[in-house]
């Protein structure tokens, strides 16, 4: 990761496009592999959101960056007390939303580190553009969670 440069926007797009591809990989095979249908289907939902944000990327006007209003996402902080998940074929819808979730913690946390780590204010800005998506995403997963999983408590 030491050879991605801050001052390069190209570089920063390449390794965003590059993140959102392993992701769409990942959920993928999810999909394909999962016996349960309900499960199948939540995974193909998270590679069509991945596929929404490389189409982000790739379509991203560049000159524009600084005009990006960021939106204020409030984290709900769920998968901070969970455990990471392995995928299985007979997953659990919990074990399904955990997954994902602590997946898009990482990618947030991920994208975050690199912000702070930019001087060039475009750069950094698109570092935070980025963990501002991860983290809707990681919000739309935890409200999911608060709604099926711990309201059966």
């Amino acid at each position: 990761m030491s050879s991605i440069s801050c001052s390069s926007m190209d570089d920063v797009i390449s390794l965003a496009i590059s993140k959102e591809e392993k992701a769409m990989e990942f959920y993928q095979k999810c999909a394909e592999k999962a016996k349960n249908p309900g499960i199948r289907k939540f995974f193909q939902e998270m590679y069509e959101e991945e596929v929404r944000h490389k189409d982000l990327l790739q379509n991203l006007n560049m000159a524009h960056i600084g005009d990006i209003q960021l939106e204020k996402v409030q984290d709900l902080r769920i998968s901070e007390y969970l455990v990471d998940v392995k995928f299985s074929e007979d997953l659990s819808y919990q074990e399904a939303l955990t997954l994902a979730m602590k997946k898009e913690e990482k990618a947030h946390a991920f994208y975050m580190a690199w912000k702070d780590r930019c001087l060039n204010e475009s750069t950094g800005k698109l570092f935070e553009m980025l963990a501002a998506e991860e983290l809707k995403h990681k919000r739309q997963i935890e409200i999911m969670y608060d709604e099926d999983i711990l309201e059966w408590d």
